[in-house]
């Protein structure tokens, strides 16, 4: 928080911004620049922290953010450079301009691995689902349902049918 003199703290404004603030703010950066953040609130007439003035202009007052549902070529961009870069999102959005990593993350998360996942890939690996191995599944310390096990097999005994095999890794202890 910002002390004023004598000591005091002066309480900084936190939730949604207002309209007069989002001007005052383009304002400022169209006027001066950015610069330094932490500096920006002061000169630009906010009782906001630098962090907070940073994050508002990046994600919403850039006038060069695209705005609105994502093309099919940005979607399959996307979908690429992640099977290159993984979760690195400021590298991945780097190269769609006008989009925020944040904004991929989001698009990610909600809407792509679900779309992956419908058409049997693996959105970690980018793998065919029905490809996975033991080996592809990473024991961290959490329940997990894995493939299907033939109890009969080779050796014989038991049922020949698959039937998956449920753990909780936590019983384990350290094993895993």
């Amino acid at each position: 928080m910002a002390k004023r003199a004598g000591g005091a703290r002066k309480k900084l404004r936190r939730g949604l911004w207002s309209p007069e603030e989002d001007e005052k703010l383009m304002n400022h950066i169209a006027k001066y620049g950015h610069g330094c953040w932490s500096s920006v609130p002061k000169l630009a007439g906010l009782e906001r922290c630098g962090k907070s003035c940073r994050l508002r202009w990046i994600n919403y007052l850039r006038p060069d953010l695209k705005r609105g549902a994502f093309s099919q070529e940005e979607e399959d961009l996307i979908i690429h450079l992640h099977s290159m870069l993984g979760n690195k999102w400021s590298q991945i959005a780097a190269q769609l301009p006008g989009r925020t990593d944040n904004e991929v993350k989001n698009f990610w998360n909600s809407y792509i691995k679900k779309k992956l996942r419908q058409r049997g890939i693996d959105p970690a690996t980018h793998k065919p689902l029905a490809e996975l191995k033991w080996s592809d599944y990473v024991f961290d310390g959490y329940n997990h349902q894995l493939p299907p096990y033939n109890h009969g097999g080779i050796y014989g005994g038991g049922d020949s049918k698959d039937t998956a095999v449920h753990f909780d890794a936590h019983a384990l202890g350290n094993w895993c």
